[in-house]
């Protein structure tokens, strides 16, 4: 797989050298800088697979601290390529997440093996990004169940912990909706997501109850990753909003921890923002929302990558308040697959060159709908 590759280096010679190794192996060079502003610069409207990093620079800033102003806002691997042996400056580099420290004189060969093993950890993640899609919920099935519906969901790296889950004893008869936010993001934030999703496909399997669902879930969770509390200061948990219908019945049920929907109630026609929390500090006291829709109800459920998406003008989050009032706009009809059309236009043209601030999940319904 080609990579594109950039190249600091305030030697012009050594970064001669270093272009010819990257290309002889088949990869492209996309720039070349000899200090630490100009590639900084480069990196706010650019991208690359992979930076080789001198770390004495020209200028006013060393590798090291280009690296991490890069790293403020990409998640780009880095392999420092420095004659500097020293501790302090190694772990100094070891702060930014480095991906290798290579030696001058460099050779070709260091260069192949460095590149081949980033080039399997992506290989690795496209794989484990597959059995995401293959385990969560699909278009498809949310599709044959809602009818009518906006599905949105765009994983900050390859993997996500964000994630939508689809489950209940029969579904013909009863559905119950999870849409998680995992800790983080990343290769974390899927290990995370992964474990929350088989905890409630096995806890849903036997109970129909939502506040024993979500009281099991964050009692599991915290039973499985005790071990790691023990040793590490870690506070790996989800974010959730998990809801419950039947057939034959307007009522929806939702419970949840540290998330939040909105509500468009059509009878009115306004969007209500609610809030889902755990009372108190432990799980048992977690409330339970019961709203009687109607014929044109439409629940929205998000994760916060949504509204903390920086952009506009002045790179600003876009928060609850503009979300709503996006839906509270005259020109949006009530039909939900144009919605999503325009949704889709709004965040994208809101975030513009900004990078991803985080995962991204988005799903919206008329319950009304459902076992049509």
């Amino acid at each position: 797989m080609t990579k594109k590759v950039v190249i600091i280096e305030d030697e012009l010679i050594l970064q001669e050298l270093h272009m010819h190794y990257v290309t002889n192996l088949g990869h492209d060079v996309v720039a070349c800088f000899e200090n630490g502003i100009d590639a900084v610069e480069f990196f706010k409207d650019n991208h690359a697979d992979l930076i080789l990093m001198d770390i004495r620079l020209e200028g006013e800033i060393d590798g090291i601290e280009t690296a991490k102003k890069i790293q403020e806002t990409l998640n780009i691997p880095i392999i420092y390529v420095s004659a500097n042996t020293n501790d302090n400056v190694y772990n100094r580099a070891l702060s930014t997440n480095m991906n290798g420290y290579l030696s001058k004189p460099l050779s070709s060969e260091e260069l192949e093996n460095v590149i081949e093993s980033i080039v399997s950890l992506t290989d690795s993640l496209v794989y484990a990004q597959r059995i995401q899609k293959q385990l969560f919920a699909k278009e498809n099935e949310i599709k044959s169940i809602f009818k009518e519906y906006i599905y949105i969901n765009r994983p900050k790296d390859i993997v996500s912990g964000d994630f939508c889950f689809i489950g209940g004893g029969n579904a013909n008869e009863e559905i119950i909706v999870a849409v998680g936010d995992c800790t983080g993001h990343g290769v974390p934030g899927a290990l995370l997501s992964i474990i929350c999703y088989n905890i409630l496909k096995n806890v849903t399997s036997t109970h129909t109850d939502l506040k024993v669902i979500i009281n099991q879930l964050y009692i599991e969770l915290k039973s499985m990753l005790s071990p790691i509390f023990a040793e590490h200061e870690v506070h790996d948990s989800i974010d959730i909003a998990i809801f419950k219908l039947k057939k034959g019945s307007s009522e929806i049920e939702i419970v949840g921890s540290k998330r939040e929907f909105i509500y468009y109630d059509s009878l009115n026609n306004k969007n209500k923002l609610l809030k889902l929390r755990l009372k108190g500090d432990e799980e048992s006291n977690s409330s339970l929302i019961k709203i009687n829709f109607n014929k044109d109800d439409v629940f929205y459920f998000y994760s916060d990558g949504i509204t903390d998406q920086f952009g506009g003008f002045l790179d600003k989050k876009l928060s609850r308040k503009r979300l709503i009032s996006f839906l509270d706009s005259e020109y949006l009809n009530n039909d939900l697959t144009s919605i999503q059309v325009q949704l889709n236009i709004f965040l994208r043209k809101w975030q513009g060159k900004t990078n991803q601030t985080d995962d991204m999940i988005f799903l919206a319904l008329k319950p009304s709908l459902c076992f049509q």
